[in-house]
């Protein structure tokens, strides 16, 4: 068995698998709660595991950073400080990840091991095993053709499964995907479950309704032709909710806080932050450089869709989940897929009437 290589095996078999592995790792995959609504959440029977979802409301990242984590305990006075760590975790299976979610956890790792590597972050990611699930079908606010984000992916996964009713095609991404896989009974994928697969992928591709023109809103971005009028009335909609930072797969923004438990002891800890919140960027001076909500709308999607990034990261800033469609409270105006369309709309509209003016 190697990386790269594509097995067929039995779908029971595989959950069986999967729950027997409870002795070394925590398992987490997609559950139907009581209200009907699927998240991932630890599963302890096969019976938990339903198959019928996308992906989550919320971001599969905050298995990686949580939305509110404790980085120490302190203790004692000035100068004579002692320091406690948080409790080591369990490693864990991430099971039935989509594509999208896969993409976030590169572009975490990308941001977390720059100048300065966190290892807050890699304790988890380093005990972490993700077995993604291949999208047969997308929600009506899926555009991850658009944005290399999925529906199934050559990397980024230890394991990588599409669903064939009763059994699975799997791809093997890394060691920890062939030291699980080997433990069951497995069978080389052919040809023709190769085909298969690509024509599920096909058929996945021709259901998805958003359109991301992704190049244009670059290009208007990334060599500032973006009107400022145009941001004008970005930032008039938007309501500044933060609602599209905390959902999105790839957003980073966090802030670190001091809590004081009593007069000697206290804990800091790390959560999630936005900015799209008008004090994020509030400096000790008094001084706000993005103040207003045009200078932080601007700001997101120059960070998501300028050539500075993309050069620097190696990807644009979207895997096109939709998850900022369905959040955004402006009416679907300011969602990534609305707003690339309506800058690539005013760039063309600009052009007519350069167009216009040259030949009168």
């Amino acid at each position: 068995m190697k990386v790269g290589e594509k097995y067929i095996v039995d779908k029971k078999q595989f959950l069986d698998l999967l729950i027997s592995l409870k002795s070394d790792y925590d398992i987490i995959g997609p559950k139907k709660m009581a209200d009907g609504e699927v998240t991932f959440d630890e599963i302890s029977s096969t019976d938990e595991i339903t198959f019928d979802y996308v992906n989550e409301y919320e971001p599969l990242k905050r298995f990686l950073t949580p939305t509110r984590e404790e980085l120490f305990q302190f203790s004692g006075q000035t100068n004579n400080f002692n320091l406690t760590p948080p409790k080591d975790i369990n490693p864990f299976i991430l099971f039935g990840v989509r594509s999208c979610d896969v993409q976030g956890f590169a572009h975490q790792d990308g941001f977390f091991s720059g100048a300065y590597v966190d290892n807050y972050y890699w304790a988890r990611r380093n005990k972490m095993v993700v077995i993604s699930m291949a999208c047969n079908v997308p929600l009506d606010t899926c555009f991850c053709i658009c944005c290399n984000g999925g529906p199934w992916l050559d990397s980024g996964f230890d394991l990588q499964l599409t669903d064939f009713g009763d059994r699975f095609l799997v791809d093997v991404g890394t060691q920890k995907g062939i030291d699980i896989l080997s433990k069951i009974t497995t069978n080389k994928a052919t040809a023709k479950d190769e085909d298969l697969r690509q024509q599920l992928m096909q058929a996945c591709d021709e259901k998805m309704v958003p359109v991301a023109y992704l190049a244009k809103a670059i290009i208007q971005i990334s060599n500032n032709r973006v009107k400022e009028e145009l941001w004008e009335q970005f930032g008039a909609e938007c309501f500044s909710c933060g609602g599209c930072t905390h959902v999105c797969p790839l957003c980073t923004c966090y802030d670190v806080q001091d809590t004081m438990t009593d007069e000697k002891n206290g804990v800091r800890f790390r959560f999630w932050d936005s900015c799209q919140y008008c004090g994020f960027t509030h400096e000790a001076s008094g001084h706000n450089p993005r103040g207003k909500t045009k200078e932080r709308v601007k700001r997101r999607f120059y960070h998501k869709l300028s050539y500075a990034y993309i050069n620097q990261d190696g990807h644009p800033g979207c895997v096109g989940c939709g998850r900022c469609i369905t959040v955004c409270e402006a009416f679907g105006l300011l969602d990534m897929a609305a707003v690339v369309k309506r800058i690539r709309r005013d760039g063309y509209m600009e052009k007519q009437t350069d167009n216009a003016q040259a030949q009168s």
